[in-house]
């Protein structure tokens, strides 16, 4: 049967197989390589420290523009929407993977105990005879061309037989544990996909610039309004970028503008550090998500600020000190959001059920709406593998800890937090659109906790600090992209099915081996970085040092973060006008806020003054300015981040 005109003929497996591979074994490793060259060597801005990675959205665009040419001159090599889109996704999943809040912070902790032992810590006699060597490397010649800058190439190379023979392991070992994090998120998103796209209707905000530039292409930018945000967005990163590498240069908005110092004065100075800064990136980005949601981010941004206030006020005994426990409450409130996620999924549980035991639905039963039947035996299908693919993952990550010394009763704790916490990052961030998800929330933390270090005993706090790497921030978790990748599908009238899965699969297993190459090429050539080990074996140090049992205060305060998160939910389902979110009261604690909080409000007030004099076809017409806003932003970032790989020299970092 021949196409018809409007129907574009579907491309064989062979074409789909080798565009896997060319996307797997190709662009991926390079996309590692720049990704960790720009986050540990100050060549360029970290592209994952941001909701929506800047290296993704710069090469779809650059894709977008070359497309028109590729299918006038060579129609064979041209890109249509699937092929956008699995780039897309591929690129965002293996970037999550080399990014800030995984490899970048895994490399730095595999050595970092052995190489940097002494006396002064004795870290060899509290903990050396805890950690498994086969997670490890613990030879200081090894280690010595990682730390040391030698002078010559040959020696500041990791491509010597004895070097690589010493990292082998380690790596492969670990990214077995990347994969079955993976694995595992992949499932849970294969869970919840239908609820929050079909019945809750979530709006996936980050996911509507990607989706703009794939569907559009070059028609985007053929709208003055975007071009008036792009033009600003680069003019300003390139007057900066250029000031950083001549500083006699002029600037605009340089640096950041101290509010806090003019509140000097107790109790005012315990307001602490307030900037401003100007991001043109995330006033774009906050456009886009819903009014409530940005005005609740910078109002409990305040809120927060205002509680230290009161606690310095009212802190006289020592119950108070520490108040406003940020961290326990904004875990509570998590708590609170996880909970009511899993309440509204509970028609998805049931089905789920009657999938696994072939129990008829009532659509079945009266044999009609057979495209519906179909689809539902899609969906059966999905659910059984991603429940198969939770149970295998989680079991393996559990097994290999167990092999590692963690007790299983920890492991399987430590794990349960962890991906609950995980599914929140990704809640909060598809239906709020956060620029700059950073949530330490480390579930650790909330094990000791909970439990007290005595209980958990001191192999499993030494595993916890080798496990650190994957659960600091989730400002690079793969979850949300994931999810997004089926928004991206779903919007685009592309299956899911085949090669979207094979597509995020493929890039999780070729990420993880490509990042962990592009982190020692670069840390044996410019030196690896040492930062995120220093406060993990402190912390540890400390665990071992200084015993402690549960943290009775900490837990009333979660306690309350989830009495006060369960409150908002309630009022948002009774009220229409209740203008707080949870998500924002959560967001409002967290550091990045610090550097964003100026930019959101900015974009809050725009997006609230267009709505209420111009209406919806205004707010139409203005989004494109903000989409260029983002682009430039982000295409400026990507410009700044190949000129310094190139040079090797630090360029202009704006967050």
């Amino acid at each position: 049967m021949q196409p018809t005109p409007n129907q574009p003929a579907k491309p064989n497996l062979t074409t789909q197989i080798c565009k896997l591979l060319f996307i797997g074994l190709i662009v991926l490793p390079l996309n590692s390589l720049w990704v960790v060259d720009t986050g540990i060597t100050g060549h360029g801005v970290n592209f994952t420290r941001v909701s929506l990675f800047m290296n993704a959205i710069f090469l779809i665009f650059v894709l977008s523009l070359i497309n028109p040419w590729l299918k006038r001159y060579v129609p064979r090599f041209a890109l249509d929407s699937s092929d956008m889109v699995l780039i897309y996704v591929m690129l965002c999943v293996s970037s999550a993977i080399a990014g800030h809040d995984m490899i970048q912070r895994l490399f730095p902790l595999i050595g970092h105990a052995f190489y940097f032992a002494a006396p002064e810590n004795e870290w060899q006699e509290l903990f050396h005879r805890y950690v498994p060597h086969w997670l490890v490397v613990t030879d200081k010649s090894i280690l010595a061309g990682y730390y040391k800058d030698r002078g010559t190439f040959y020696d500041n190379t990791f491509y010597v037989t004895e070097y690589i023979n010493a990292w082998l392991i380690p790596c492969l070992a670990w990214c077995t544990v990347i994969i079955a994090l993976l694995i595992c998120m992949l499932g849970i998103n294969l869970l919840v996909r239908k609820h929050w796209t079909v019945h809750e209707r979530l709006t996936y905000p980050l996911a509507q610039i990607p989706l703009d530039i794939i569907n559009n292409g070059p028609r985007l930018f053929k709208t003055r309004l975007i071009w008036t945000g792009f033009a600003l967005s680069v003019a300003f990163n390139l007057i900066n970028g250029i000031h950083t590498l001549f500083p006699v240069a002029p600037s605009i908005f340089y640096g950041r503008y101290m509010l806090s110092q003019y509140f000097t004065a107790k109790p005012w100075n315990a307001l602490g550090w307030i900037p401003i800064e100007f991001h043109p990136f995330a006033i774009g980005l906050a456009f886009f998500m819903p009014l409530d949601l940005s005005f609740s981010c910078w109002f409990f941004y305040w809120l927060w600020r205002l509680e230290r206030v009161l606690g310095t006020v009212f802190s006289g005994g020592s119950m108070l000190a520490g108040f406003p426990f940020t961290w326990e409450q904004s875990i509570g409130t998590c708590a609170a959001i996880l909970l009511m996620t899993l309440w509204g999924l509970r028609s998805t549980g049931r089905e789920i059920l009657r999938g696994f035991f072939r129990i008829p639905t009532i659509a079945q039963n009266t044999r009609n709406r057979q495209n519906e039947i179909l689809e539902n035996r899609v969906e059966m299908r999905r659910y059984r593998w991603a429940v198969f693919g939770i149970f295998a993952s989680v079991s393996y990550l559990i097994g290999f800890c167990y092999v590692a010394g963690m007790s299983v009763w920890v492991s399987a704790v430590f794990f349960l937090i962890f991906f609950g916490l995980s599914t929140v990052v990704t809640r909060i961030r598809v239906e709020a659109g956060y620029p700059m998800h950073d949530f330490a929330f480390r579930p650790e933390d909330i094990v000791v906790t909970g439990f007290g270090t005595q209980a958990v005993g001191p192999t499993s706090l030494t595993l916890f600090s080798y496990l650190h790497f994957f659960t600091y921030a989730h400002r690079s978790n793969p979850q949300p992209h994931q999810l997004e990748a089926f928004r991206l599908a779903d919007r685009m009238n592309l299956s899911i099915n085949g090669l979207l899965i094979a597509g995020i699969l493929i890039a999780t297993v070729v990420g993880s081996i490509a990042a962990c190459w592009a982190y020692l090429h670069t840390a044996y050539q410019y030196q690896g970085s040492t930062w995120p080990g220093w406060p993990i074996f402190n912390r540890l140090q400390n665990w071992l040092s200084y015993p402690r049992g549960t943290d009775v205060k900490s837990l009333i305060f979660m306690g309350g973060g989830f009495g006060i998160g369960l409150g908002f939910l309630i009022m948002r389902r009774l009220f229409l006008w209740w203008p707080f979110h949870p998500a924002g009261y959560v967001i409002g604690g967290t550091w990045s806020l610090n550097l964003l909080w100026f930019s959101i409000f900015l974009s809050w007030l725009a997006k609230l003054i267009i709505l209420r004099f111009g209406g919806l076809k205004l707010y139409r017409q203005a989004r494109a300015c903000f989409i260029g806003l983002v682009v430039g932003e982000f295409v400026t970032a990507s410009f700044w981040g190949v000129i310094g790989t190139i040079l090797g020299q630090a360029t202009y970092r704006f967050i």
